[in-house]
């Protein structure tokens, strides 16, 4: 279905995650909305668990960029892990 494919990057730097999802839907920016309004509840959810998020218009593609930060912490010795 056109505008329906996405690709997601996942980057680990300094300590915070950030997770990009870019898809061709140029038309629509995300908006935060009331949980249990119309629409999915997604966004509130990502804004809850990550410290920074935003979208990216990028003029002239065709695709934007939603993407959310997420600071993670590690162990001593371990693997990074969510707050």
């Amino acid at each position: 279905m056109p505008g329906r494919d996405f690709r997601v990057r996942l980057v680990l730097r300094d300590g915070v995650v950030r997770v990009e999802v870019a898809d061709g839907r140029t038309e629509r920016l995300p908006v935060l909305r009331t949980p249990g309004g119309e629409g999915g509840n997604g966004l509130p959810i990502v804004a809850a668990i990550a410290q920074r998020w935003g979208a990216d218009p990028r003029p002239g593609c065709a695709y934007k960029v939603v993407w959310a930060e997420v600071r993670v912490w590690r162990p001593a010795g371990g693997r990074p892990e969510l707050p």
